[in-house]
């Protein structure tokens, strides 16, 4: 395709921040070939397509630093903290508790590609053009591959990992893995998907979180992944030993690191600029952030689902100020929206820190973008507008309610008026997903269909159809 996006208000997100006026950014292929102003480019480039966009705010598509593509069609069970089981685990420690049932969704290939496609709807909708996956209900080998596939067919674009734990406690025995199992099913994945859909699936080394995964497996993934120059991910959510289902728990070897998880981390040799941490939900210390630092590792944050959770808020501006790279992510099943995640990561590090300065609203549009695309090692290709780039791109409305006047429009974009509504149109690799709030790639309505077809037929699998969906929510309120 050759395209001439004009007229624009271009927020570049380049390395000198540029916002241009009556912008224009040029398509040819999948790749951008120009970015600059409109009166400058038309000459050149009056051959081709035209695509007006004066009106409109055009910028690099967003980029979701950590989700759960099978988790869309799982809504609402386990939401507000209503468990819905007990865990007994005979080992150390006795009885945990679920916020969910993990050991009831046996999702399989045809339930992750609904679910993956659901989510494509919703990305696509916000605006919202890359993703990092993290697929770790392996009840069925193949779920994942529904997941993949769902990528390659929607037109979205994915960094995509397998994750694996093997210890037991929170994890339902049935994915408990041995650690041949977890190798060759990655190196499969690998093998079978990495760079489908023109480069747009990519593959990691992905171990769960430290709590649940082995020393052995920890290290193996990330070695697994600097042997085929993959990116690698694992979670931290606890101090070092601090759950019960961690077998870790006791050990005096660890008594040196005081709980410190990153401490560990880099004890096991697995941090440097090709691991990104996800969570860090474990009063991180400055020592732990000064080690990020230093070793470049990279960390995503998931402030909406961290408030929903209770957890602690990461201190992400300590974090910046150490210049450690911090991308957005949405976790959980709250929404693939990165409007959402902007908001309340500017508006809870203001609260936190107690000063209003703290996380500006340019600070949380980077993090959405170049900087979720850093912390996945993408920045080279995706995340702002700039020449030999890939044409991620979208173009939002400014014709929306809340953004009259539009005197400044960057701050608006966080704090007032911008939400998914406004997103018309999108970009990825090249190929128009999105025109006018129309999806082109696929029958959206079919997916909404399929979606809660799969959502129902899970449910019921589960069995949970045939209860009073009030044991779900707080009294009084009942369904009839």
């Amino acid at each position: 395709m050759r395209l001439f996006i004009r007229d624009g208000l271009v927020m570049t997100i380049d390395s000198d921040r540029r916002v241009i006026s009556d912008g224009a950014v040029v398509v040819e292929g999948n790749r951008i070939v120009a970015v600059g102003k409109a009166s400058d480019l038309e000459a050149e480039y009056s051959s081709h397509r035209v695509m007006d966009a004066s009106g409109m705010i055009v910028m690099p598509g967003f980029v979701n630093a950590h989700g759960h593509f099978f988790a869309t069609i799982m809504r609402g069970p386990k939401d507000d903290g209503r468990r819905l089981s007990r865990r007994t685990y005979d080992g150390r420690q006795a009885h945990g508790k679920y916020y969910w049932n993990a050991a009831e969704w046996h999702l399989d290939r045809e339930d992750c590609y609904a679910s993956t496609m659901l989510t494509a709807v919703e990305m696509i909708k916000s605006g919202m053009t890359c993703a990092d996956d993290h697929m770790y209900l392996n009840f069925d080998k193949h779920a994942i591959d529904g997941v993949a596939q769902g990528v390659v067919d929607s037109g979205i674009r994915v960094m995509l990992g397998r994750s694996c734990w093997d210890m037991p406690g929170l994890t339902p025995d049935e994915l408990i893995e041995d650690f041949d199992t977890a190798v060759a099913e990655t190196e499969r994945v690998i093998s079978e998907w990495h760079g489908k859909g023109n480069g747009r699936v990519q593959v990691q080394g992905d171990a769960a979180q430290l709590s649940q995964s082995s020393d052995r497996i920890i290290v193996a993934m990330k070695e697994l992944a600097d042997r085929h120059g993959l990116s690698y991910t694992t979670s931290v959510c606890e101090r070092l030993g601090a759950r019960y289902y961690d077998l870790r728990r006791g050990d005096p070897s660890l008594a040196r690191f005081g709980g410190r998880s990153i401490e560990y981390l880099q004890h096991l040799g697995v941090l440097g600029p090709t691991t990104k941490i996800v969570h860090c939900l474990h009063d991180i210390t400055e020592r732990e952030i000064d080690i990020l630092a230093e070793t470049q590792t990279s960390v995503a944050h998931c402030p909406v689902a961290n408030a929903k959770g209770r957890a602690r808020v990461v201190p992400v501006p300590r974090m910046l100020e150490k210049g450690v790279t911090v991308g957005l992510g949405t976790d959980s099943t709250l929404g693939n929206d990165m409007f959402l995640q902007m908001k309340a990561c500017a508006f809870l590090h203001k609260v936190n820190d107690g000063d209003i300065r703290v996380m500006p609203a340019e600070k949380a549009i980077e993090l959405a973008t170049i900087d979720s695309a850093k912390s996945m090692q993408l920045d080279a290709e995706l995340g702002s507008l700039e020449t030999g780039k890939k044409a991620d791109i979208i173009l939002l409305s400014m014709d929306a309610p809340g953004f009259t006047p539009n005197l400044l429009p960057v701050k608006d974009f966080v704090y007032t008026a911008a939400n998914g509504s406004m997103v018309d149109t999108v970009i990825i690799d090249g190929q128009i997903v999105m025109e006018g709030r129309v999806i082109k790639t696929f029958d959206e309505t079919a997916v909404l269909r399929a979606g809660e077809d799969a959502a129902r037929r899970v449910m019921r699998a589960a069995g949970h159809l045939e209860r009073d969906p009030s044991y779900l929510t707080p009294p009084p309120w009942k369904y009839v």
